[in-house]
């Protein structure tokens, strides 16, 4: 008999019963985070939960079937493992090599439990697939920092005994200072192993609360095997965790009607579920309670996440919307509330600290600026001593980051309060882009680099912007694009296509990573690489940038890859009336 003979032959014995347990379980597993799948004797898998198919790539109807081999890289470690999950009561781990779908290799942790069918013999076992990709990740970095400290303490070493021999006269002189600094470089060594243990812990913590979970859901499946016949106690058990649950939840069936509210959602919205389920989207209206939720989620629901609802005097919900599917069939929509009302209010006060206190900053820091600067001024009549003003430089500059820094935390203040950009107009957008050329030009191609201004090939029609925030998105990507880029070239392109204007800045810089790029616009983020190259970044520039733009009614992005350069662009509508509304509500 062939081995897919066997295969449908072990599938129809079993079919029933591993049909009821297959759907148990998949109550269970759909909507955790943590890959799963169950397995029978002869390796062939039975089932999945969404998690699995994630990770792996595969449709659940594609891997059903078939052999559990065809996802892992070392058969032969594969077969040794299967042996002592098969042999062992207890839960088996191991590490491989996962190859998904699309033949990508990813490192895996795998646990597995074992099966036993009434008379104790082996039918087949439960398996979870943990990604360990970030904890691989942190432990080469954490060995290569470990390895660069530890060249960095011989090299110093060897300088040491160097300098030793060179100036052997003046030993007794040196003796005290450099014991200093081998003290300060001991106790730097100290912080830093510190700081790595700290990590470390951090990380056992993490890999600790993952086995957990673990070995929970794999007791939870062994549970579900020995006591099918309490499905039905088990589902009382689910209802009362919902209604239990700390946020409010309704549910909706396919045709848009209510099926499910919460005791959470029925005290959130002043709401009882004898009145309200049963009704569509359409009758929720009338509640005055629940029409901002009907709203923001629309006639058909909508897909929406983590989008906020005011429903009264300083009260915020946020909202999101997830469609419930079983077997590509959908079977409705389950809208999830949590309240945010004390997150914003603490977010309020956050932002009304953060502008007292650059507001307060901003006065002595122009003072010292005009101190320093006069200074300066004096000092090349008074014959000052160079080195004295080369600190004094030093302070200047210094002085200056930090007024930059203090005006974009005060910028970032308005643009949560919403009165950033106040002063749109229509103009030429060649009036804004020209002076910032002439500008950025010399102090490009002094770095080295070539500059190119691509102008657009017909005269472009006038927009409605604030002029001085257009501005800065333009300086802002000129400036991320000169100092990123060590070599080759910067080009500035002004397109207009089908109503809307395109400017971008194309660099051969050292790009963004791509595990990364999804955070790019987020407050207070910078790239890892960049970090190393420039250690004085505020990480506010895109986050001002993006918010810009948004209140334009553009679009911002850009196009990059890791060491060879990266594109950032936004686009503009022509004026046409349309952005004054918003405007005037922004």
């Amino acid at each position: 008999m062939t081995e897919e003979e066997t295969k449908e032959e072990f599938l129809e014995e079993d079919g029933g019963e591993l049909e009821d347990l297959r759907r148990y379980i998949e109550d269970f597993t759909s909507f955790l985070p943590l890959a799963f799948c169950m397995v029978n004797p002869l390796d062939y898998i039975l089932d999945s939960n969404k998690a699995f198919q994630d990770i792996t790539g595969y449709e659940k109807m594609e891997v059903i079937g078939s052999n559990i081999g065809i996802l892992f890289k070392n058969k032969g470690k594969l077969e040794s493992f299967i042996a002592r999950v098969a042999s062992k009561s207890t839960a088996v781990e191991e590490e491989v090599t996962l190859i998904t779908k699309e033949k990508k290799e990813i490192p895996v942790k795998i646990s597995a439990l074992s099966r036993k069918d009434e008379e104790g013999s082996f039918s087949g076992y439960f398996l979870t697939i943990s990604d360990i990709t970030e904890t691989k990740r942190f432990e080469e970095e954490l060995e290569r920092k470990i390895k660069e400290r530890t060249e960095e303490l011989e090299r110093a070493k060897e300088r040491l005994e160097e300098s030793e021999a060179v100036l052997e006269v003046k030993i007794k002189a040196r003796t005290k200072e450099l014991a200093e600094l081998n003290e300060n470089l001991e106790e730097k060594v100290k912080e830093r192993t510190s700081e790595l243990e700290e990590r470390t812990e951090d990380l056992e913590r993490k890999t600790k609360e993952m086995e957990q979970t673990q070995t929970a859901l794999l007791n939870l499946a062994e549970d579900a095997d020995e006591s099918l016949h309490e499905a039905e106690k088990e589902k009382e058990k689910t209802e009362a965790i919902i209604k239990s649950f700390v946020d409010g939840l309704f549910f909706f069936d396919p045709e848009k009607n209510l099926s499910l509210a919460n005791p959470k959602a029925e005290d959130m919205f002043d709401v009882k579920s004898r009145d309200i389920v049963g009704r569509s989207t359409k009758e929720l209206r009338t509640f005055p309670t629940l029409k901002p939720l009907i709203n923001l989620v629309g006639r058909d629901i909508k897909n929406i996440f983590r989008e906020e609802i005011s429903v009264g005097e300083n009260i915020y919900f946020e909202v999101t919307t997830i469609p419930i599917k079983h077997e590509k069939r959908d079977i409705g929509t389950l809208i999830n509330v949590h309240d945010i009302t004390r997150e914003k209010s603490i977010e309020k006060i956050k932002s009304e600290f953060v502008s007292v206190a650059a507001h307060q900053l901003r006065t002595p820091l122009a003072g010292i600026k005009w101190t320093l600067q006069t200074i300066l001024e004096e000092g090349e009549t008074e014959n000052v001593p160079e080195e004295i003003i080369e600190f004094i430089k030093r302070a200047y500059e210094a002085n200056d980051r930090m007024v930059n820094l203090v005006n974009d935390l005060l910028n970032v203040t308005r643009i949560e309060e919403g009165r950033y950009v106040y002063e749109p107009e229509v103009t030429d957008l060649m009036e804004v882009i020209n002076p910032i050329v002439e500008d950025y030009k010399n102090h490009i191609e002094k770095k080295g680099l070539r500059f190119e201004f691509k102008k657009p090939e017909k005269e472009l029609p006038k927009v409605k912007i604030d002029k001085e925030k257009i501005g800065i998105v333009v300086q802002n990507f000129l400036d991320n694009a000169m100092k990123y880029t060590k070599e080759g070239k910067v080009t500035l392109e002004i397109r207009y296509s089908e109503g809307k204007i395109k400017i971008s800045v194309t660099d051969t810089g050292v790009g963004i990573p791509e595990d990364q790029q999804k955070r790019l616009f987020n407050k207070f983020f910078r790239a890892a690489n960049v970090q190393r190259m420039d250690t004085e970044g505020s990480g506010l520039g895109l986050f001002i940038a993006k918010n810009i733009v948004d209140a334009h009614k553009g679009k911002i992005g850009f196009v990059s890859k890791p060491g060879k350069g990266t594109s950032f662009y936004f686009t503009l509508p022509e004026s046409k009336g349309e952005v004054d509304e918003f405007f005037k509500s922004f």
